[in-house]
């Protein structure tokens, strides 16, 4: 009876952390319109595995999670700030059109999943939402171990985060032809700004709190 509590608990966190439109959402959406389904379900597995970091972590206890985060704070932060900031770049000076078809410099999967994996990592805090769920949800034994409760809740989570984002690449091409190209590029330019923005106030936050 716990592995079917285990599962649809799991399955709800991995959806219900992943859903969220954040910088991880957007770049997932990006990519799908630009590149295709696949490479955005790439991106997707990409920020589920770094989850599924914080995931695993939580899952041992908020000791664990604490000291993990102030002891890489500063790094974790500069690592977030860098990647959103060239991100933004990237994209400000991008054009976008419908044209998936890969070419000459169509990244591998590799590169879409690692890049993804690092973007999503540099937001720590989502360890405090897992935790949060966890308690909600009375989803940790009281002494957990890295048992089959373990594997079984790390799989879950991971299936829904999954499962996510395989709806929001599924709607987000359904929905391509209602977007026009023009106005995909000002967002793209507006959306670029925002994040660049948002990487300087946090590079700047960051050398002024360690400093």
């Amino acid at each position: 009876m716990w592995i079917i509590t285990t599962i649809a608990l799991g399955f709800l966190i991995g959806v219900l952390v992943s859903a969220p439109m954040g910088p991880v959402g957007v770049l997932c959406v990006r990519r799908t319109l630009h590149r295709g389904r696949r490479e955005g379900l790439i991106t997707g597995v990409g920020a589920m595995i770094s989850d599924l970091l914080y995931a695993a972590a939580s899952y041992k206890g908020i000791t664990m999670v604490l000291d993990f985060i102030y002891r890489y704070e500063f790094f974790l932060q500069i690592l977030g700030s860098l990647v959103v900031l060239a991100f933004g770049i990237h994209m400000y000076f991008s054009l976008p059109s419908y044209d998936v078809v890969d070419d000459g410099k169509s990244k591998s999967a590799w590169k879409l999943m690692t890049s993804a994996f690092f973007f999503a990592l540099g937001n720590p805090l989502i360890a405090f939402v897992y935790m949060a769920f966890y308690s909600r949800y009375n989803f940790v034994p009281d002494t957990p171990t890295l048992g089959w409760h373990f594997v079984i809740a790390m799989l879950s989570i991971a299936l829904g985060a999954i499962s996510w984002w395989f709806v929001i690449t599924y709607l987000v091409l359904r929905l391509k032809e209602n977007v026009s190209v023009g106005g995909l590029r000002i967002f793209n330019k507006i959306l670029a700004l925002v994040f660049i923005g948002i990487s300087l106030v946090g590079l700047a936050m960051c050398l002024i709190k360690f400093t």
